[in-house]
């Protein structure tokens, strides 16, 4: 359940900087989440189901290579 809402709120950090208030920019997200998807890789190879570990390493790789744009 814990996850769900961590994967819930990755995916709604983009929508909701383009509803209202100060804009976000892509560099802003990524310095800001940094720590949180390095800890969030940790913790899935550290312990998980094989589908939640697979989605979520997948979810990681995603963000990531976004930011190294």
């Amino acid at each position: 359940m814990r996850m769900l809402k961590f994967m819930v709120l990755i995916l709604m950090l983009p929508a909701g900087s383009c509803v209202g208030g100060m804009p976000v920019g892509g560099d802003a997200l990524c310095d800001g989440t940094r720590l949180a998807r390095a800890d969030h890789a940790a913790a899935l190879a550290a312990e998980g189901s094989d589908r939640v570990v697979i989605t979520g390493a997948r979810l990681v790789q995603l963000i990531d290579a976004g930011c190294a744009a």
